[in-house]
């Protein structure tokens, strides 16, 4: 894996000349550059295979390409001028470097020939005090001269011991390169240049360019100067995109696995405000984002209160006036709208649709992020969604691999997962217990009613309702029918003294088959009560209606469909004098008895005649 260490300091402190005194290289590319005798733009040298140098601008007007540099490193080197000592952008560049959490500092005192010894103490002691007061106690301090040569070999015996040190980086398996540079090569096409910020990228893969979308193929690979077929996590590297334009890309932009990254422009997130700046940020207030290699103007809404304090960190949402695309946790230096100058910083979790209150429940849930784990950045995910999250999708927002996903999953006393959706396993209880208690309560209450509507079903977690009505139906313990829900095994039993009126219904059709009573004689000789049980009989389809008011018993229209079978062994077709001598009815009965059984498919009208069409 390669290591990528930043130039950071003071414009004309010699960032430049120090990497020359290192490597032989010079980083100052452009022709401005050379002529000026001021870095501009990022250059990189390699001081050897496995460790690049990344040279940043100085100058206060050049800080979005400084940023660009620093935001992919592993260490920095802060240059300082004996004789000019610590300056703006000495302090600037170390806050930007402390925001994106960068932990290893090597302080380079340059320049100490042209300063008396007394002095270059004085300016050794500031440099201790500005380090620990930003956090880097232990950061080794060396005295050079990179004009004359002096102290490199001191300077490179530190820079290899912290090297040595710099802890393992545990890159996700999610391809990912921040674009710092894009030019064309005749002959060749588009080049981009970035380090890898995760995972390995192969020659022939496709990648993906955010925000704008497209997909490309990966030509060919550099990694210090070399064709390679691979390059990893930590690596500078050089991409040949086949098909792509210079002005398709560009900084601010980054490749990486296709479909993993979000894009927006309003994010969740935090905010940080430096602790020596002067004044607190209010919501609402306009800021230049950067993050990775672009820059953005924001406006901060902020989460937890009206004003963030110097030194105070509080959830926020970004609303960007373009959109940007980010993977879960990204950091990102703020700074002042105008002058520029930086304040803060902060971390983009998942993009946001709707504009959030301060009272809002769920922000409760995300406090604590980014967090240090999967299972707590899953957890608070969950909690703020509340509602079923495809696993893709959870994936593409915490910017985590599928397998790395699913391992998380399999515990199943924390979480529910069904359909390719989850959620937390106390959330599908609660629902389906609340669910059950309701449809139980309704068939005690109603034992002759059909069930109870989603709508009726809904509690406060809403969102879970259809989900866990949908495992019910698919699993078994619910029933669904006609659009209402009945628990699985809920017969609506009827009670002793509703059976009795039910055998009374269905004897007053069985008293004359074929020739029943009109429903509304029925309805006259019931209760109110009793016309329960007609309704209940007629939406359980032991009394099937015909046309109108005309009803039969469904045992009769079986024994009706019998008959047919039997007489169309030997008959062609039937009339209704036929079905009136079979059945001893009348026409007023016979007819919506026919028409039924033509609505049902199993025969058809031919003049005066019905045929059979049905069970062939």
């Amino acid at each position: 894996m390669q290591r990528v260490v930043g130039l950071a300091g003071h414009i004309d402190h010699g960032k430049t000349a120090v990497v020359k005194a290192l490597t032989g290289e010079d980083t100052d590319h452009l022709p401005e550059e050379k002529q000026r005798g001021v870095t501009i733009d990022m250059g990189i040298a390699f001081y050897r295979d496995d460790v690049a140098f990344i040279d940043v601008p100085g100058h206060e007007k050049f800080i979005k390409n400084m940023v660009t540099g620093v935001s992919t490193i592993d260490m920095a080197m802060l240059v300082i001028a004996a004789d000019d000592g610590i300056m703006p952008q000495t302090r600037e560049h170390l806050d930007i470097l402390r925001l994106l959490g960068i932990q290893t500092i090597l302080a380079v005192l340059n320049k100490c020939d042209l300063a008396e010894p007394e002095w270059v103490d004085l300016v050794a002691d500031d440099i201790r005090q500005l380090l620990t007061d930003n956090g880097y106690p232990d950061a080794p301090i060396v005295r050079i001269s990179a004009v004359k040569h002096e102290g490199i070999e001191e300077l490179r015996s530190e820079l290899e011991t912290l090297l040595a040190q710099l802890p393992e980086r545990s890159g996700s398996a999610v391809f990912r390169l921040p674009i710092d540079r894009v030019f064309s090569v005749k002959g060749f096409g588009t080049v981009v240049t970035g380090t890898v910020l995760s995972h390995e990228l192969h020659s022939g893969q496709k990648v993906q360019v955010f925000p704008q979308g497209e997909s490309y193929t990966v030509r060919g690979l550099q990694t210090h100067n070399r064709d390679v077929k691979r390059v990893r996590f930590g690596d500078r590297a050089a991409l040949n995109l086949a098909n792509a334009s210079v002005e398709a890309l560009g900084r601010g932009a980054f490749l990486a696995t296709p479909k993993m990254f979000q894009t927006s422009a309003s994010w969740l997130g935090k905010i940080t405000v430096l602790p020596h700046w002067e004044k607190p940020v209010k919501t609402g207030q306009r800021l230049h984002l950067h993050l990775g290699t672009g820059k953005i103007i924001c406006r901060i809404h902020l989460l937890e209160n009206t004003i963030c304090e110097p030194g105070e960190s509080m959830l926020a949402q970004y609303f960007m006036e373009e959109t940007v695309s980010a993977g879960f946790a990204d950091k990102v230096v703020l700074r002042f709208f105008s002058p520029e100058h930086t304040l803060g910083g902060g971390e983009l979790f998942w993009p946001l649709s709707n504009r959030l209150k301060r009272n809002d429940a769920r922000l409760e849930c995300v406090k604590n992020l980014p967090g240090e784990t999967l299972q707590q950045q899953l957890q608070a995910l969950l909690g703020f969604t509340r509602k079923p999250m495809a696993v893709n999708a959870i994936a593409r927002m915490l910017t985590r691999t599928l397998p790395e996903l699913e391992r998380e999953l399999k515990d199943d006393q924390q979480y529910f997962v069904w359909t390719g959706q989850v959620i937390f396993k106390s959330d599908f209880e609660t629902t389906r217990d609340e669910i059950q208690r309701k449809l139980t309560q309704y068939a005690s209450e109603n034992p002759l009613g059909e069930g109870l509507l989603a709508g009726e079903l809904a509690g406060k977690m809403d969102t879970l309702t259809p989900f866990v009505l949908e495992n019910g139906v698919e699993t078994g313990w619910l029933k669904h029918t006609h659009d209402r829900y009945k628990i699985a095994g809920d017969s609506a039993g009827l009670s002793k003294e509703q059976q009795i009126v039910r055998d009374k219904i269905l004897a007053m059709y069985d008293a004359e088959p074929y020739n029943p009573p009109s429903i509304k004689d029925i309805q006259k000789s019931l209760s109110k009560t009793d016309n329960q049980v007609l309704q209940w009989l007629i939406k359980r389809g032991e009394l099937v209606q015909l046309e109108g008011e005309r009803f039969l018993p469904a045992g009769q229209i079986e024994e009706f469909i019998t008959k047919l079978r039997s007489w169309f062994l030997t008959h062609t077709e039937i009339s209704v004098a036929d079905v009136r001598d079979m059945l001893d009815s009348s026409r007023k009965v016979i007819i919506p008895l026919l028409n039924y059984t033509d609505t049902k498919g199993l025969t058809r009208r031919e003049g005066d005649v019905r045929v059979w069409v049905g069970e062939k």
